[in-house]
């Protein structure tokens, strides 16, 4: 019995024994030679055989990566489907190709002399790039034609810090154990220097680690400088208005003159900061300020209102508010307003309105048809299918000879959630682009397809997601086209011969129109009295009419979306506001003034008619205006442009 309870505990003490490698040396220092043309390695004196010999070829020494990985406690691992081997010891990473000079190192990119290559079976690679690489010391013995590697077996007591730039006081500083021994022996303890959670005083600190293996070893010291701040002051939040005491309708200014101890305010959060009020009394106006670590300052200031009018709330919205920028209008009042008259006189331009059906729902062919000339694409539609899909524009030339297309102005908007943002962007970077359109070519061979604007059909419309276009092109010849979606998994051109043609099965627009370029004339004064502009409204300024030539079926284009507008304005007075009212519902879109895109608006959306977006304002001379735009897809219409006198005293 006594017998047995002694081998259970013999058995006990050495299971808990700590093992160690393989002749590991117990003194933190490493040794192996390896001799010419032999297999035999002697690691700190005893006899270890490599799968192939020390070779030299063409003046560089080889060893048998396996067997030398193993002795210095690495590893190799081969990567079959990129023909690459991996060495890793310790911290470093060697990566390698058989018969390629180049090696990456920590991820580093480097050459060396030779190149590894494999005999029989066996990686070599050359010993001088594998010492290097793993922070070995070598010796060659040219008389004994040896080669000596020692390293050391100490522990490396390395560790990071969440913060090198604490603030005193205020910064807890987390560190992470990154400790590890090159021979797997395990840390059985540790000693610090400097080491604070918080450092209580500014300055510069040197914390140090040490730590021991299971051998007793200690490591050499591993230090991290840190360089601790003094503590984080709250900002201060401060401003100024020009006076205490303001008019009814007159412009206050605000300066804020906060500051902050890093200059890093995050965020300015005013409250009741009106440029102007319109009632009497006091009006207390608060400005809240935080920095970046989420300090956070508040200042108050209270200002009187007389009951002087300046000017009313009209007159002070026309006065200042920002090109680009919106204000609220009674909605009801505005059809108070006379009606501009204007000439039409449409000019030459096929326009192709692909918007139907809007709600994308099926794969297949969306629209169809056979052109030449100037050429306009609308695109808009939302994805309502449970698969990303991708939208192409695919032209064949049914023609004896060669068709050139001149890519113009164009505009993409999206993929995006939101289509009043689709519509806004779209709109106003095609605006952007018929000022100054960069033009490009595309060939397209007798008998063949070519996929028009790839730029467009390389993005994936996620579910819920809408996406549009206006395009320009001018074909030197006539070309049939296709407006297809599909899965954006699927290859088009090979779909193509499969793809079913759609119906037009919604309320919106599909169809081929002609003369979609429309210039309006307004030969009268403006600006002398508040009048409007009636647009896109389907009865003063009528719709195109076209063919939906997939069924041959005549068709409107309501609303005139793709129509190119150009409406120029002779005779406007001095100190006169242009704005937008939608009357429709909402409207976010752009226009281009005397040669400036202005976007309705710039962060925003006209919600409603009773809001109107700032366009243009004349000086204190007559002029001439010519504003361009199309109606923005994804908006409710019709819009009109009012004209409104501004105060001048």
């Amino acid at each position: 019995m006594k017998r047995r309870f002694m081998l259970l505990l013999l058995s006990a003490l050495m299971m808990l024994t700590i093992q160690l490698p393989a002749h590991a040396a117990e003194g933190g220092q490493e040794t192996l030679i390896l001799t010419q043309d032999s297999k035999e390695m002697l690691h700190n004196g005893n006899s270890v055989l490599a799968s192939q010999p020390l070779t030299a070829v063409k003046g560089v020494t080889y060893v048998a990566a396996k067997s030398f990985m193993n002795e210095i406690y690495g590893t190799v691992v081969y990567d079959s489907k990129n023909k690459q081997y991996t060495l890793k010891s310790g911290d470093n990473v060697l990566r390698m190709q058989a018969g390629k000079s180049s090696y990456s190192l920590n991820g580093s990119t480097k050459n060396m002399t030779g190149a590894p290559y494999v005999l029989k079976g066996s990686l070599m690679i050359p010993v001088r790039l594998a010492a290097q690489s793993f922070g070995i010391t070598m010796k060659a013995q040219a008389k004994g034609k040896t080669v000596e590697l020692t390293w050391s077996t100490a522990p490396v007591a390395k560790f990071t810090v969440s913060d090198i730039n604490p603030y005193a006081q205020q910064t807890v500083v987390k560190y992470t154990d990154q400790a590890y021994h090159p021979s797997g022996l395990a840390i059985v303890e540790e000693r610090w220097e400097n080491k604070y959670d918080i450092f209580e005083q500014p300055g510069t600190y040197f914390v140090s680690r040490w730590v021991k293996d299971a051998n007793g070893t200690w490591s050499e010291p591993y230090t991290v400088v840190i360089t601790v701040k003094a503590p984080n002051q709250p900002p201060v939040a401060s401003f100024a208005t020009d006076k205490d005491t303001y008019r009814m309708g007159e412009l206050i200014t605000y300066t804020d003159q906060s500051t902050d101890d890093e200059d890093r305010i995050e965020s300015r959060v005013w409250k009741n900061n009106a440029r102007g009020f319109f009632e009497p009394g006091q009006q207390t106006v608060t400005l809240t300020v935080t920095d970046a670590h989420g300090e956070v300052s508040e200042i108050s200031k209270t200002i009187t209102i007389t009951d002087e009018t300046l000017y009313t709330q009209e007159e002070f919205n026309l006065l200042y508010t920002d090109i680009g920028e919106k204000f609220e209008i009674s909605g009801p009042s505005v059809l108070q307003y006379p009606m501009m008259n204007y000439f039409i006189n449409d000019r030459a331009q096929t326009l192709i309105r692909a918007n139907s059906p809007e709600t994308m729902l099926e794969e297949g062919i969306y629209y169809e048809d056979n052109v030449s000339g100037n050429v306009r694409f609308l695109l808009h539609n939302l994805n309502g299918r449970s698969n990303p899909v991708k939208i192409y524009v695919i032209v064949t030339n049914s023609n004896p000879e060669p068709v050139t297309v001149r890519m113009g102005a164009k505009g993409i908007g999206g993929p995006n959630a939101f289509v009043s943002t689709v519509g806004r962007a779209v709109t106003g970077r095609f605006l952007e682009s018929l000022l100054a359109p960069k033009y490009s070519y595309l060939q397209v061979p007798s008998g063949e397809s070519r996929l028009l604007f790839p730029e467009y059909s390389e993005k994936a419309v996620k579910p819920g997601e809408v996406y549009s276009m206006f395009a320009d092109v001018q074909l030197s010849g006539n070309l049939d086209f296709k407006v297809v979606v599909a899965d954006s998994n699927r290859e088009v051109m090979s779909y193509l011969p499969y793809a079913p043609l759609l119906p037009s099965n919604d309320r919106h627009i599909r169809g081929t129109f002609e003369n979609a370029n429309r210039i309006m004339y307004v030969n009268q004064t403006i600006g002398d009295v508040k009048s409007r502009m009636v647009l896109a409204d389907n009865i003063v300024d009528t719709r195109l009419s076209g063919i939906d030539k997939t069924t041959g079926i005549p068709v409107l284009n309501a609303g005139n979306y793709g129509v190119v507008y150009t409406i120029q304005l002779g005779k406007v007075q001095p100190h006169t506001a242009i704005v937008v009212n939608p009357r429709g519902g909402h409207y976010a879109g752009a226009f281009t003034v005397n040669g400036r895109v202005v976007y309705t608006t710039n962060n925003s959306i006209l919600r409603n008619p009773n809001e109107v977006g700032m366009l243009y304002k004349t000086g204190d001379s007559e002029e001439q205006v010519t504003i361009t735009f199309t109606p923005a897809n994804g908006s409710m219409l019709p819009i009109n442009l009012l004209f409104m006198p501004m105060p001048t005293h």
